[in-house]
Order: structure tokens, then C-alpha cells, then sequence
């Protein structure tokens, strides 16, 4: 079964003064995705996570998909991981509660819970 998965960093990854040129999420997809978790926690897969590895800097599965490398370019082609990331999404999410409660207009309104199959794990 192919899967796309989604690995967000625990910190961003390269010019921290430059928003845009920074990353904190990789998407790829696999028809092994074990195999392919080990070969990106030994710096191996990929440019990105070698680099994440080189650096030493922890990262989670945060969320699979079942599909392959058509589902993986569609998503890579939206620019928003940070919005399929549950991670980046709960703290979001966290950041709205805390403005909810001085914000009696926002009462009743959900923020987008995400429904997926999310498997987490860290390095």
C-alpha cells in the first residue's frame, strides 16, 4: 500500500531571518513506510532530512494519507503544510482559545478540526 506522510521538524530548518526561506515540514510518500521513517532517522531519503539529521533536529510523523505520488504532488502543489500539519494546526488552534476568551463575537465557531489518519512519533 503507497502511503504519503507528512514529517513536521521541531524547529525550522534554514534562514531563520527569512521566513520564506525556511521549512519545518517534509511530504513524501512511500511504498514502505517503516523502511522509509529509518532511512530518513539516519539522514538518508532525502536532501531535506539529511540536513534535518546533520543538524540535529527532532522531527515527528504527524500525518499519513493512503495514496501515491499522484496524492503527494496535489498536496506539495497546495504550498500549505502548515495547514495539514494536526501539530502546526493545535497550536494554532491553541493561539485562537486564547483570543476566544476576551472575543465573545467567536463563541460556537469551530476552527477546523482535522479528521485524518494521523500516526505521531518522534526521533
Amino acid at each position: 500500500m503507497d502511503t504519503v506522510y507528512l514529517i513536521h521538524f521541531a524547529r525550522p530548518l534554514g534562514n531563520l531571518n527569512n521566513p520564506r526561506g525556511q521549512a519545518q515540514h517534509y511530504l513524501g510518500y512511500t511504498h514502505d513506510l517503516e523502511g522509509r521513517l529509518e532511512a530518513h532517522r539516519t539522514g538518508n531519503g532525502s536532501a531535506i532530512m539529511a540536513a534535518v539529521a546533520q543538524r540535529g533536529i527532532g522531527w515527528t510523523l504527524a500525518r499519513t494519507w493512503e495514496g501515491g505520488r499522484d496524492l503527494e504532488r496535489k498536496l506539495k502543489a497546495r504550498h500549505n503544510s502548515p495547514q495539514l500539519c494536526p501539530i502546526c494546526q493545535n497550536a494554532h488552534k491553541g493561539r485562537d482559545n486564547d483570543r476566544q476568551e476576551n472575543d465573545p463575537s467567536s463563541a460556537g465557531t469551530d476552527h477546523g478540526r482535522i479528521d485524518s489518519r494521523s500516526v505521531l512519533r518522534t526521533n
